[in-house]
Formats: structure tokens, C-alpha cells, sequence
């Protein structure tokens, strides 16, 4: 009998198996998936899958009765040896291998669809392709039986040759043992030369030291407490060392080997602290769901709640929610295409300005924000063929199904249930996303799910000393991303076309690669323009006199269809249909039926009162808007009805009495005179009091200018008498 291997709390999948009791020798292998149900056939031994039966029908109901009774365990079957072994290229094997799988393999994609696997049309699809191909009938369905009996592995297909197994490495008795060695060598020694680098006691206490630190602020890890350790203390401790690192001059003084190593074995932590220190769950098995053949060919996506605070700033925050982050990641090249943080509820309006920002310009659209990033940091992307996805309500919509299938000819893989390791690189971008923030030392941010007194007590902190912008907590967002894009990763570490072209493993470079030079892939049907109208997000705005109107916002004709436009608005404002991409305040636009589209720009008035701010914080703020509005107008009205209570009544007016041109000139020097005086005034001397009359000497130049204007007067006056 195979060896069985249970897994705990594991969530029905294709390849798995449920083992009914532990006398049993039949397990139930998950052959097929669908919506409302699941298909699968029972399994033994090796030999049995000669006689395996169709797969059946079960209900996730029936699956879960199964499942629940005493005994039940899901678990993996492990495979014969000799199909974990694939054949030798072009040998005979092989060459059985790929014929028998080019027989089978249209047989394999009928039966994906779930009428297909009925009992009347199952025996007769088989027949009708054995037909079809001159194949025996026995043949053509034993091989498909073998398939699905061993977990859909094509090596099934290999004839398992009788006899007793081979033996495995590990018990060869004639294997060589290397030599001895203190270890092995960086492969950055020929170019960075030996790292002759010792540690001493002192070092070994500062890591202590720095991880200790860090996990009493909160939860961390080894990787982030090496990265400050060599930051910080060991910076401080060999300053010279950590020169000639930073400049590329030497190798890593002291690996994250090295430090695990020892901070495991030497700091002693308390169960307080232990519990801060996260480490990173790694699944030993590779579903078949995360497979691309290049980048821009598939995509995953999905929304969290961000565990972030936003509040406003003053003497009496108000707390304006926590935003939801929407995260779109290639699967190949683990390429961030997008992130996007907003204060809506999820939404599928919400979520096709992720897939916006994903391939416009980042210049044009986080400067706005004040946000340092541009498109050779974080290149744009573009719009993938094929989207996979959770069940989100958002995702599963009627609007996103229509939008997505009809408009924007995006194919859309939603998820079975209790499937989420169908889109594990998304998911684990996300809890990345999460520790990096809290990490980040962001104001506002915790680590952990509110569920317990403690955590209740550290997310309640960290909303006392939230942000109070948006842009803050997306700038911090986008430092991440650029992180993650420019940092390498592991699994394209296994690629050997980037290490055939000298590609780094960094995502950002397999991306770019990618797209270049890998052919036959999956495009998406429309141009980038294109999508970017499509996706822009459908508002209702005011026009008139020429002039739109848009969140309190005024926007005026930037192109000829919007001047025309504009001519043409009547005084009176009226509704009109816009287009805006809700990241972006700079412009709207109006849908024209002929040629571009009409192009309305932001006055930069109203631009810099909008002080980097999105339309839906600016949306969040509006009760607080109002609010602060209604408090002030209620002082000032306090401040003037009081003012109105110690208000003298009027005098009556005394009639002022008429001067001539020389008494009025000397009236405004005397009050222009005791104006400067007293505004000039120092603190020893008394203020001019403005009834005292002082003494008013003119200048020469003066009396000379006043002359000549008298003269003149009398010119003119002479002349008028003799007319």
C-alpha cells in the first residue's frame, strides 16, 4: 500500500485524497472541481488503477459528511517511484509518453466540463474519440482511468514494470562522502574577494540586542532584524567594514545564516516576545494553479482590509476609517502591476482603478500625491489577458463578470471554494504587504487581527496615533512595492531562461525580460488607450458658463471638443456625464460621440486646496468639513452677537465743514504722521495720541509743487472767461 500522508484542516482539492478510516485501503481522490460540486474515484494500490472505475459524483455536502465522520483524514497518496521519475528525452519511454498523452489530452479537456462527466455521455465521448483515432475502446479508457487515479499526473501514463522497487539514494551504500569543510563559498568571491570577516562576542550581543529591541515594539522577524542589525549596530560597531559594504567594495560581513544561526541559540526570549516573532509558513507542495508560461499572461488579484487608522488632524481627531488595499501581481515574474488603497467600501468601481493605475503612467498619476516615484522605478505594466480570483463579492459581481467578459475581453478564473491557495502569490504579497507596513514604523498601523484583549489594546494605540492623510500611508505602500519589484525572489530563482540571459531574479527585470523576448503568449485584445478609457470610472458633474463643476471642484477646457463644449453651455448650470479616473484630481473627461473626448483640466486654485488629496478621502472628510464649517460660523456668530452687547449707539453725525486744497493737505499729513508714530512707537515712549495736533513743517518741494498747481489752475480758469 502507497504511503499516506495527512494533512490537518486541509480544504478539498484536486490531487488530494480522504482517507475514510484508518483500516481502509480505498482513499477518495478529487479528480474534478467545479461550482456546486466535486468529482472523485477510489483508490488503492498501484495495481488496482487497471481496473479504476469512472470518477463520481459528490456533493460538497456529501464530501463534507465524508469527510467528518470518525476516521476521516485528507491527506496525499505518495506516488510509485517510478512515476516520480520522468523518462529520458527521445528515449522510448518518452516517446510512449507523449503519444499516449497526445491521445488522451482531448479527452482530459472535454471532460472539464461538468455535463460531460455524466454516466450516458462519459462512455459514449470515449467511444466516439476511440473511433475518431482508431484506438481500442478498453485501451483509450484505461489510459484516461490512470490519469485521474493518479492525481492527474501525466508521468501516470509511464507502464509500471513488475518487480521490487529500485533502491533509492539515500540507502546506496557506495556513495561517496565530500570531505570536510568549514563551508561553502559566496559566489560573490571573485568579484567582492573572501569574506575574512570574525565574529566576536560583542557581535553576537548586538544581534541579540536588536532582535530583543525590535520584538518589544512589536511583531517582526529574523529577516527584518537582520537587515537593522547590519544598519545600525553593526554600522556603529565596525564602521570602516560597513563603508566598504554599502560602496560594493566587500561581501555581507555577516549573512542571515549566520544570524539566525546565533540569535536561535543565544537569546532567550520570553514568552512575551517569542510571540512577536513571526516566521514564514512554507507549503512543501506546488499546486498546478500557479503556473504561466510568461509575464502579462496572468495575473492575480484581490482586496484586504488595511490595518491602518486614518484620522483627521487637530485638537479633536475624528476617525475617517481604515482603507481597503487592492493588489494586482503577475504570476510569472511576481511583477507588482498595481496597488490601490481607498476609503469606499469594495466595489468593482473600486477595483478596475487598480487595473487603471496598472498601465498608466506613474509620474502622471502619483505626483498629484507628492508620492517620489516614476515609470523606470516601477515600470508600467500592462492589462493581462487573464485574471484570476478569489470570491470576493467584488469579484464575482454581476457588473465585474459583465465588465470584465464583455467590455474589456478579460478572461476571469474565479477560485472553487475553500481554494485559496489558487492565487498563494497574491495572498502572500498581501501578508507582505501588512508586516512590511508595521515594520515601516508608520503611524497608525498594527500587525496582528484584533481578536484578543492584546491585540484589541495595540490596534486601539495605533488609532491614537494614526495618519492623517491617505498619500502618507500610499507613499509608505509604494516604497514597498518598489521594494519587492527591485528585491529577488526565490522562484525565479528556478528559471533557467533569466539565467541563460544573464537576467537577475528580481521581479522587475524577469517582468521587462519577459515581455520582450518570450513569444507565444496570451495578449489581452485591447490597446492600452483603449483600456484606459474603459476603465475610467463613470461620475455625474455640472457644466455651465463654460465651466465644469466636479466635487466643489471648477474645471475648465483643455482641448478643442471641451472649448466647443464649453461655448455652447448654457448659463445655468446642468447635469452632465463625466469620465474621471478617481486617482487622479488633474482632469475629467466628457464622452463625445465623434472624434476625442472633451478634456477638462483643474484650475490650479482649486488643485492646491485639494492638497494632495483622492476623491474618496476628500469624500471621507466631507462630514468633517462640514462639521468644522458649522463650528466656526457658530463662534463667529457668538463673537458678533457679543460684540453687539458692548456696541455704543451712534452719535449723531456732525456735519464736517469745507476746507481749502492747503487745509486738506495739511489734515492728511498730520493723520499720516501720528499713524507712523504710533505703529514706529517703541515700548519706552508713550503712543502719539491722534487728537494732538503736531507740528506740520513742509518741505521746499512741496510748497514749490502746490505754487505751480495754483498757477496752473488760474491759467485754465482765464482761459474759459475769454472763450
Amino acid at each position: 500500500m502507497p504511503e499516506f500522508t495527512p494533512i490537518p484542516n486541509a480544504a478539498p482539492a484536486i490531487g488530494l485524497v480522504l482517507r475514510t478510516n484508518a483500516d481502509s485501503d480505498c482513499m477518495l481522490r478529487i479528480t474534478h472541481s467545479f461550482k456546486d460540486c466535486m468529482f472523485a474515484m477510489w483508490v488503492s494500490t498501484p495495481a488496482m488503477a487497471r481496473t479504476a472505475k469512472r470518477p463520481q459524483k459528490f456533493s460538497y455536502a456529501e464530501l463534507q459528511k465524508v469527510a467528518t465522520a470518525r476516521g476521516a483524514t485528507w491527506g496525499r497518496l505518495a506516488l510509485p517511484a517510478r512515476l516520480c521519475t520522468p523518462p529520458i528525452a527521445d528515449s522510448e519511454d518518452d516517446l510512449k509518453l507523449q503519444a499516449s498523452w497526445q491521445l488522451i489530452s482531448p479527452l482530459v479537456e472535454i471532460f472539464d466540463l461538468e455535463t460531460n462527466l455524466a454516466r450516458d455521455r462519459y462512455e459514449f465521448l470515449i467511444r466516439q474519440h476511440a473511433t475518431s483515432t482508431n484506438t481500442n475502446f478498453k485501451t483509450l479508457r484505461r489510459l484516461l482511468h490512470r490519469y485521474f487515479y493518479f492525481g492527474r499526473n501525466i508521468y501516470a501514463l509511464v507502464e509500471l514494470k513488475r518487480g521490487k522497487p529500485s533502491p533509492t539514494a539515500s540507502g546506496d551504500n557506495n556513495a561517496v562522502n565530500c570531505p570536510g569543510r568549514r563551508g561553502p563559498k559566496s559566489i560573490l568571491s571573485k568579484e567582492l574577494g573572501m569574506n575574512d570577516f570574525v565574529l566576536s562576542t560583542e557581535d553576537i550581543n548586538d544581534m541579540v540586542l536588536t532582535l530583543k529591541s525590535l520584538l518589544r515594539k512589536g511583531p517582526t522577524t529574523h529577516t527584518n532584524a537582520h537587515d537593522i542589525y547590519i544598519a545600525r549596530r553593526f554600522a556603529k560597531r565596525h564602521p570602516e567594514i560597513y563603508k566598504e559594504y554599502i560602496e560594493f567594495k566587500r561581501q555581507l560581513p555577516i549573512s542571515y545564516r549566520q544570524f539566525k544561526y546565533h540569535v536561535s541559540n543565544h537569546a532567550l526570549l520570553e514568552e512575551r516576545l517569542a510571540a512577536n516573532l513571526r516566521s514564514h509558513q512554507r507549503n512543501a507542495g506546488s499546486l498546478g494553479s500557479i503556473h504561466a508560461n510568461g509575464p502579462g499572461e496572468i495575473a492575480e488579484i484581490d482586496a484586504t482590509g488595511g490595518r491602518i487608522h486614518l484620522v483627521t488632524s487637530g485638537p479633536s481627531p475624528v476617525e475617517i476609517g481604515k482603507p481597503t488595499i487592492y493588489l494586482l501581481i503577475d504570476r510569472w515574474s511576481r511583477f507588482v502591476l498595481s496597488v490601490y488603497m481607498s476609503l469606499l467600501p469594495a466595489s468593482y468601481e473600486e477595483l478596475r482603478q487598480c487595473l487603471l493605475i496598472a498601465f498608466t503612467s506613474r509620474e502622471k498619476r502619483f505626483q498629484a500625491l507628492n508620492v517620489n516615484i516614476d515609470d523606470q522605478r516601477w515600470p508600467i505594466g500592462r492589462i493581462p489577458p487573464v485574471i484570476c480570483h478569489d470570491r470576493g463579492s467584488e469579484f464575482i459581481g454581476k457588473s465585474m463578470r459583465e465588465a470584465a467578459a464583455k467590455d474589456l475581453r478579460i478572461e476571469l478564473t474565479p477560485l472553487p471554494p475553500y481554494c485559496p491557495d489558487g492565487k498563494a502569490i497574491v495572498e502572500r504579497m498581501m501578508r507582505e504587504l501588512k508586516r512590511r507596513m508595521t515594520e515601516s514604523g508608520l503611524a497608525g498601523v498594527y500587525a496582528d487581527r484584533p481578536l484578543d484583549p492584546i491585540t484589541k489594546k495595540v490596534a486601539k494605540n495605533a488609532q491614537a496615533a494614526a495618519v492623517h492623510s491617505l498619500a502618507e500611508a500610499y507613499r509608505v505602500l509604494i516604497e514597498i512595492v518598489e521594494e519587492h519589484n527591485n528585491r529577488p525572489h526565490s522562484a525565479l530563482k528556478k528559471k533557467k531562461a533569466l539565467t541563460q540571459a544573464g537576467i537577475e531574479p528580481v521581479p522587475k527585470e524577469a517582468y521587462l525580460w519577459g515581455l520582450k523576448h518570450i513569444s507565444g503568449l496570451k495578449v489581452a485584445t485591447f490597446s492600452d488607450e483603449e483600456y484606459a478609457r474603459m476603465l475610467l470610472a463613470t461620475d455625474t458633474a455640472s457644466i455651465g458658463s463654460g465651466v465644469v463643476r466636479y466635487k466643489n471642484s471648477p474645471y475648465l477646457p483643455d482641448n478643442e471638443t471641451a472649448i466647443l463644449l464649453a461655448k455652447k453651455s448654457p448659463n445655468r448650470a446642468h447635469a452632465i456625464q463625466i469620465r474621471v479616473d478617481k486617482s487622479v484630481r488633474k482632469e475629467i473627461f466628457i464622452v463625445s460621440k465623434q472624434g476625442e473626448w472633451a478634456k477638462f483640466t483643474i484650475t490650479r486654485g482649486a488643485e492646491s486646496d485639494a492638497s494632495a488629496m483622492t476623491f474618496d478621502e476628500a469624500d471621507a472628510l466631507g462630514p468633517t468639513q462640514s462639521l468644522l464649517a458649522a463650528q466656526a460660523q457658530n463662534s463667529s456668530q457668538v463673537e458678533r452677537v457679543k460684540a453687539r452687547e458692548n456696541q455704543e449707539k451712534p452719535k449723531g453725525r456732525i456735519k464736517a465743514s469745507k476746507a481749502s486744497p492747503q487745509q486738506k493737505a495739511d489734515a492728511r499729513a498730520d493723520q499720516t504722521a501720528a499713524l507712523k508714530a504710533a505703529l514706529t512707537a517703541s515700548e519706552k515712549r508713550s503712543p502719539v495720541a491722534t487728537t494732538a495736533k503736531p507740528t506740520s513743517v513742509k518741505p521746499e518741494w512741496m510748497r514749490i509743487e502746490e505754487a505751480e498747481r495754483l498757477r496752473q489752475l488760474e491759467l485754465t480758469r482765464n482761459q474759459r472767461n475769454k472763450s
